[in-house]
């Protein structure tokens, strides 16, 4: 019960974190309005901004699982 107590925690600490980081992120640099990024380029920064906020919560949270 202990472990899957503080992998829950460990999961939703990392997502909250990264939530904030990421979808800034995403929003100034694959945003329709920002122009930090050509058009060709904000898709896959977009993508990547979606797989590190679901990677690395779970990455942090497997770590935590195993110890």
């Amino acid at each position: 019960m202990r472990r899957w107590l503080l992998t829950g925690l460990a999961w939703t600490a990392a997502t909250l974190v990264l939530l904030p980081v990421c979808g800034f992120a995403a929003i100034m640099l694959a945003g329709p309005h920002s122009d930090l990024l050509p058009g060709v380029l904000q898709p896959p920064a977009f993508i990547v901004c979606v797989i590190v906020l679901l990677g690395v919560p779970a990455w942090i949270a497997r770590a935590v699982w195993r110890r």
